[in-house]
């Protein structure tokens, strides 16, 4: 089927027009969710950011290529058209709240750089035609002038956040301590962990004894905020901007844009069409918006904080106008400037969903659409190539959700304080301990351990032991209702989050073993067995525990090792049940923390936090002193 003639010539005389806005609106998506990414890491936004960031360059050099085809030697509108090719070089530079996606785009900066030439001889080359025409050529070069600039600064940002770029960044020096900028010093210190390197030793100092002097929220507040400056430095424009030659420009180019806004103003429209004239002002009107936001959020931000307070020359009045951003800052945004993301995975849920295709069709059929809106995430267990069976095994993530206070404390004490104490109570239970876990990775102690929380979680305190049945009452409570539930959410929210790690995330992990996956699924496996169609977990649980185990000294099951260890810690008391349990998943997140690798962390910024992140960033602060201690016993050093 023919498209109609008349629709094609609409199209031809439309096309550039409708992608140069098109063009601009993918702008606008990209400084504003640039901007919120860091905070709101929603699965939806860094599809829409993540499509926007991959069209805006090829739409920018597209409309550059039509608008050389839409040039007429003998048409009045050329000026105008010529002067839409400087936004679109504009367009190129990007907006300051995201220069790359990902670690990797920062590592071509130089194919970047050297797309300028390119788009710029296109570029020139259009101005060149609409001449001699010169009615709009002014404010044609006061744009060219303000897309040159912000696209050599993406350029540069780019390069200072490569690994080449950041490196070369690290100084010896540091600066003084300052009540308002101390988040800022702890980022400073920071910075050496994210390339593997070790920091100036006087200044982890003092940075270790200030964190040991926080509270649990304090703590939590400046990690939040030296990550949030490590995402500035890797993923926008903020270097630059908040130097003493990015203010300059910044001035310089909003003055350009304004100027030539007037320009445009002021210059007869009367050769020019209307439809051209309004996608023109939509354009400047456009540009100097997000140049005012852009300028707003310059001016309130921390790094406009750091900047003031590093001005010798009118120290006091440096001072009175960080406080005011402060005080300013304080009553506008009260929320943190990041959350603690923690993804979610269950195995007795997905255990539960094995089932699923028993429902109704219409409830399937909703339930598939909820799934695929939320952009739900999704791993496979498979059995392994030499075997018979043929089942593959679909776990699918939970929503995620947010540490909250009980688990900041516990995790943030923990790293100060160490693990070791309430072991003291329980003494009699470590031996069994160690026989169960012995010569077991961290990934596969990981997994027993959540279906051992799994099943003390969901278990229905009767008045017997499930495996003692004329044993007497378990035990009386000894803890308010209100802290146990507390207690036992925390510990299965850190549950739930390990097990994601290691199932969807195990590049994170540098200890996982190679035949974990298999040995994963025959577990998995062994729990499907105890699923009956429409059962509750409740009832799944007391069915697993009142099973009696069978043993295999040959190759232990990791699903009858954590009925064992559910079995024993439900011989324990219940307050100190939920305290073992606690502790054993803070000691397991700390151990994977440490032992991650560091650009595994500064990949995570670009799709939000993590809760492993900020452990991580928290325990390089309190326990990097051993690695000095070493370097000090070496002669010479």
């Amino acid at each position: 089927m023919d498209i109609p003639e008349k629709y094609k010539q609409l199209w031809i005389h439309w096309d550039a027009r409708v992608l140069i806005l098109l063009s601009v609106s993918v702008q606008i998506v990209l400084f504003f969710l640039g901007h919120l990414r860091k905070t709101f890491a929603l699965s939806w936004m860094r599809m829409i950011l993540w499509g926007s960031y991959l069209i805006a360059d090829l739409l920018a050099n597209f409309v550059l290529a039509h608008l050389c085809n839409d040039m007429n030697d003998s048409s009045f509108s050329n000026a105008i058209v010529a002067f839409w090719a400087p936004f679109l070089i504009l367009h190129l530079g990007g907006p300051d709240t995201i220069i790359a996606y990902s670690m990797e785009d920062n590592e071509l900066w130089a194919r970047h750089l050297l797309s300028l030439g390119y788009g710029l001889i296109i570029a020139f080359y259009i101005v060149f035609r609409s001449l001699p025409n010169t009615s709009l050529l002014a404010p044609t070069l006061l744009i060219f002038l303000v897309a040159i600039v912000k696209y050599l600064e993406r350029s540069y940002s780019l390069y200072k956040a490569s690994t080449k770029g950041f490196h070369s960044s690290i100084s010896s020096s540091y600066r003084k301590l300052n009540p308002l900028s101390q988040a800022f010093y702890l980022y400073f210190a920071c910075r050496p962990f994210f390339i593997n390197l070790i920091p100036h030793f006087e200044l982890y100092t003092k940075t270790r004894n200030l964190i040991k002097e926080m509270t649990t929220k304090e703590v939590w507040r400046a990690m939040s905020k030296v990550l949030s400056y490590v995402y500035d430095e890797i993923y926008t424009k903020t270097i630059i901007n908040h130097s003493i030659i990015g203010y300059v420009l910044r001035v310089l180019c909003s003055f350009c844009i304004f100027l030539a806004f007037w320009l445009f103003l002021i210059v007869p429209k009367d050769d020019f069409g209307k439809f051209d004239v309004i996608i023109t002002y939509i354009l400047l009107v456009i540009s100097i918006c997000l140049d005012v936001t852009a300028n707003i959020m310059l001016m309130f931000s921390d790094w406009m904080i750091f900047s003031l307070l590093s001005v010798k020359k009118l120290r006091n009045l440096s001072v009175l106008l960080a406080n005011c951003i402060v005080r300013i800052k304080t009553v506008w945004h009260k929320r943190s400037c990041w959350s603690i993301k923690m993804p979610q995975l269950s195995l007795l849920n997905n255990c539960l969903n094995v089932y699923a295709p028993n429902r109704a069709l219409h409830k399937r059929m909703m339930n598939s659409i909820v799934e695929k809106l939320n952009f739900a995430q999704e791993t496979k267990l498979y059995p392994g190539w030499r075997t018979t069976i043929n089942e593959i095994y679909t776990l699918q993530a939970l929503q995620p959700t947010h540490a909250n206070e009980k688990i900041m404390k516990i995790i943030a004490s923990n790293v100060k304080k160490g693990l070791y104490a309430i072991w003291q109570v329980i003494d009699w239970a470590i031996p069994i301990f160690v026989k169960l876990l012995d010569g077991i990775s961290l990934d596969q102690q990981v997994f027993i351990w959540h279906i051992t929380t799994e099943l003390c979680f969901h278990w229905n305190p009767k008045p017997l032991h499930p495996s003692c049945p004329h044993r007497r009452e378990l035990e009386k409570e000894s803890i308010s209702t209100t802290r146990k539930c507390r207690e036992m959410k925390a510990c299965k929210y850190l549950s739930n989050y390990m097990m994601y790690t290691v199932l969807l995330r195990p590049e994170m992990m540098s200890t996982i073993v190679q035949e974990s996956s298999v040995l994963f699924y025959h577990a998995f496996d062994d729990m499907v067995q105890f699923i009956m169609q429409n059962a509750k977990i409740e009832e799944v649980c007391k069915k697993i525990m009142t099973t009696p185990t069978v043993w295999n000294d040959n190759n232990k099951s990791f699903f009858a090792i954590a009925r064992a260890l559910a079995d024993l810690m439900l011989k324990i008391k219940e307050d100190e049940r939920w305290q073992v349990l606690t502790m054993t998943w803070a000691e397991l997140i700390i151990h994977v923390a440490k032992n991650s690798r560091a650009n595994m962390h500064m990949k995570q910024l670009s799709s939000g936090d993590e809760l492993l992140t900020f452990i991580w960033l928290l325990n390089k602060y309190v326990e990097t002193d051993d690695m000095f201690h070493i370097i000090l016993d070496i002669p010479g050093n």
